[in-house]
């Protein structure tokens, strides 16, 4: 299995952005786009009945070397998240590159979960806004990725078991990595697929720049964005 030195972890949340953040990427003239789905074992954890599974999309020049990876995990929760990303992690960086491995996770905030000083006004318009951070060590692309963004706020909530635990294992593994989240309220006479699809571009368009993909908003039109029932604990109101 080959990896990029330039990898995207995305989760396929309840409210549909990741499966659509990684459909609309898609290859410049040059690339090949092939997905192919993945499994680890979980047994040294004790999870004998348990994998990490998922989909991993390479983008490959003309000579079958990826240029970009994309792992499309599912929303795991406690305690499997942790095993998982731990095993996801590894296979990262056992896999040799030329180049510094860069990670970029990005995350897109439900509208009814914004919260002050996440939205930009302007003339009682709430437009997306583009928050990244620099996670663990840093390096000419982590630079280039935050370039143009806003830091993220304190209220911010990242609702993802999978996206926090990697966050907390790169810090301590100071691997270079990057969160970038995008967040959007909902608009006055837009619907919430419109509102949907503009922080979808807002984030799909700035990683495609600096990645060098292309990001394709008719894909999102023709595929749709597939939504799941959520399910909320009440005990993790309490702590974001």
């Amino acid at each position: 299995m080959r990896v990029a030195s330039r990898v995207l972890v995305v989760v396929r949340d309840a409210a549909g952005y990741g499966a659509a953040l990684a459909d609309s990427l898609q290859p410049p003239p040059g690339l090949t786009r092939e997905s192919s789905p993945f499994e680890l074992p979980l047994g040294k954890y004790g999870l004998e009945r348990e994998k990490a599974s998922g989909d991993l999309v390479n983008f490959s020049d003309s000579t079958g070397s990826p240029q970009v990876s994309i792992f499309v995990l599912p929303d795991y929760k406690p305690p499997l998240a942790a095993c998982a990303m731990n095993e996801v992690l590894e296979l990262i960086s056992s896999e040799a590159t030329s180049s510094e491995r860069v990670l970029i996770i990005p995350f897109i905030t439900r509208p009814s979960s914004g919260h002050h000083g996440m939205l930009h006004a302007a003339k009682g318009v709430q437009l997306p806004v583009l928050h990244g951070a620099e996670i663990g060590a840093t390096t000419d692309l982590t630079h280039l990725l935050v370039d143009g963004t806003t830091k993220p706020p304190t209220s911010i909530q990242i609702r993802s078991e999978p996206i926090l635990c990697l966050l907390e294992m790169v810090r301590v593994l100071k691997m270079p990595a990057v969160l970038l989240v995008a967040s959007g309220g909902q608009q006055q006479g837009k619907s919430s697929a419109d509102s949907d699809l503009e922080v979808l571009q807002c984030i799909g368009e700035h990683l495609a720049r600096h990645i060098n993909l292309e990001f394709s908003k008719e894909t999102i039109l023709e595929r749709g964005i597939e939504k799941s029932p959520i399910v909320q604990e009440p005990w993790r109101e309490l702590y974001g």
